[in-house]
């Protein structure tokens, strides 16, 4: 049973037929149209002829459509490039018809979408200009950008941010500032914290506990805010109280541990470094051309452009679009730009009437952005054969995809009747995720861990050594370390949640390292419950629309077969003598 449709599942509920559909849109956004690709092929050619003069049959012409012609050498690239589960299922010569049927079919989506004017839609132009863009700026900042990061400077961060240290904390929280404080007074006028921790906190399952949270954690592990009061405390100092979000606390050192840079916090520093040094020197560069290329600020465009926002002005107003914010040498950043890029932020929102926000925006992105390509193409890196091949490739990809999103648009329609036949057709799609139950020993330092599973593997009881020494927080698991999660646990249980899914039941793990420390464990049961159609609602929809597409698209291309038969032709003889038959 499936609790969640892959794509490789959900390939598999469309027909053969419709599959290769699917395989014809993947490509064009993964292969970017049928030019010939020179790279290895990423898979075993099997059917392909390989004789010394194979060079020279690739340039054979398998079909032509139009004007346009598909050679064996663009099959050869195509098929090396699909994965397994979009191939066809035939065998031999039939399968590469399929492969080359595919070609054909990308062709044709060619034609129709010039047909149809797709190069003269808004939506078209404005991605083919942001592909440009993308390119050159990326181009430009590989050129002038150089950053490196040596293991050492990594092992230096290292020891200097003191993260080898790990520190177990008790906590007390309080709902007041003042209760803090009055809590704080009784501790440092000679009172235990787990006595003081008992009668304030309002943290049950740490209160219980004198306070203790039960786990070790290193700076990395905690937000920035806590960093540096927390891990200035030695072993046995109190904080001050601190705002922990609408309550308040105080934090007692217990012990700490030393650990070593293992290859995931080696990777997590690396990549930190890097990425501040490459902002830095990004931001170097933009400041260099700012200059070189006379940037300046429009203040009275910036001015009506605010002006204009607050009356309420839209996105579409040509008027509001053309006013200038900024001028340089070889361009200027207009509102249309601002209005554009706003409606493409997918992780935030830019408030357009806010003019500092829209500065900010401006100058942060836009213009170090259209400063680059400024820069690019006066270096002439718009004309290398390699961004005009790119941008070829990418048109045509694009050219298919707003087809695509065209016809769906006006061929895709579900109802909430095709909604309820998909859940009570197939409900066995639709399930709970897992619910896991392990037991489990977190210790410290791998050391105990390999310890504790010695023990266990000599007969000595889960249950009692789970009492003695896992520090995994008690609010988490019962006393004798059994806890229950789902995937969606991940976020607190991290790698434990990934590993806890493969193990097969029963069956003793570890040491397994995780943020806490060391685990070992044992998965007890795991079990899977049908999702009711509430529940399920969502993905069911995604299903159907998912399928419908792929089945719209399949009727839309055999009309295209139709509609182009007289354009097209098949050289079998070619086909026969670059393939094998089997």
């Amino acid at each position: 049973m499936m609790k969640y449709l892959s794509p490789k599942a959900m390939i598999r509920l469309v027909s053969t037929a419709t599959r290769w559909v699917i395989g014809t849109v993947l490509l064009a956004i993964l292969w970017a149209g049928c030019a010939e690709q020179k790279e290895k092929a990423s898979q075993p050619q099997a059917e392909l002829v390989t004789t010394p003069d194979s060079t020279a049959q690739w340039k054979l012409e398998l079909a032509r459509v139009g004007d346009r012609s598909i050679t064996a050498g663009q099959l050869r690239a195509f098929y090396g490039k699909i994965p397994n589960y979009l191939q066809s299922d035939s065998e031999g010569l039939e399968k590469e018809r399929n492969h080359l049927q595919t070609l054909i079919d990308m062709e044709l989506l060619q034609l129709e979408a010039k047909e149809q004017g797709i190069d003269r839609l808004p939506a078209f132009i404005y991605k083919i200009a942001q592909y440009r863009k993308e390119k050159l700026v990326g181009l430009y900042q590989i050129k002038k950008i150089k950053v490196r990061v040596s293991g050492q400077e990594v092992n230096d961060y290292f020891r200097e941010q003191e993260l080898a240290r790990k520190v177990r904390f008790a906590q007390l929280i309080t709902t007041s500032e003042d209760s803090a404080w009055s809590a704080l007074r009784e501790i440092t006028s000679g009172r235990d914290f787990g006595e003081v921790a008992e009668q304030w906190s309002i943290h049950e399952p740490t209160m219980e506990q004198g306070g203790d949270t039960g786990r070790y954690v290193g700076k990395l592990d905690m937000p920035p805010y806590l960093r540096t009061p927390l891990f200035a405390l030695e072993a046995g100092e109190v904080s001050q109280p601190i705002d922990i979000g609408g309550h308040f606390a105080l934090f007692k050192a217990l012990d700490s541990i030393e650990t070593g840079l293992d290859a995931e916090q080696f990777q997590n520093i690396y990549r930190q470094l890097f990425i501040e040094r490459t902002v830095g020197a990004r931001a170097a560069l933009t400041d260099s051309l700012k200059k070189a290329l006379k940037l300046e600020r429009d203040q009275q465009g910036l001015d009506a452009f605010s002006a204009a926002m607050h009356r309420g002005a839209t996105a579409g107003d040509k008027e509001v679009r053309a006013i200038v914010l900024y001028r340089y040498e070889g361009g200027t950043i207009t509102a249309g730009d601002v209005l554009d890029a706003a409606s493409q932020l997918k992780y935030k929102t830019l408030d357009l009437r806010n003019k500092e926000a829209v500065i900010e925006y401006a100058e942060g992105t836009l213009a170090p952005d259209a400063l680059f390509v400024e820069a690019a193409l006066r270096e002439g890196l718009d004309r290398e054969k390699e961004v005009t091949q790119w941008l070829a490739r990418k048109r045509e990809q694009e050219l298919v995809v707003q087809l695509r999103v065209q016809v769906l648009k006006e061929r895709v329609s579900i109802s909430a009747e095709d909604i309820r036949r998909e859940y009570e057709e197939n409900s066995d799609r639709y399930m709970r995720p897992d619910q896991i139950e392990i037991q489990e020993i977190l210790v410290a330092t791998e050391e105990e861990a390999k310890d504790l599973l010695k023990r266990l593997r000599r007969g000595e009881s889960m249950d009692d050594l789970a009492r003695q020494y896992s520090k995994r927080p008690p609010e988490l698991r019962d006393e004798e370390g059994r806890q229950r999660f789902t995937v969606a646990a991940a976020a607190v249980y991290g790698r434990l949640v990934v590993a806890a899914r493969k193990t097969p039941v029963g069956e003793l793990t570890g040491p397994l390292q995780v943020r806490e420390g060391y685990s070992i464990f044992k998965v007890l049961s795991r079990e899977q419950q049908q999702a009711s159609f509430e529940e399920a609602k969502k993905r069911v929809r995604a299903t159907v629309n998912w399928i419908k597409k792929q089945q719209v698209f399949e009727q839309f291309l055999a009309e295209l077969r139709t509609k182009y038969a007289a354009q097209v032709e098949i050289r079998e003889d070619n086909l026969k003598r670059v393939l094998t038959s089997g």
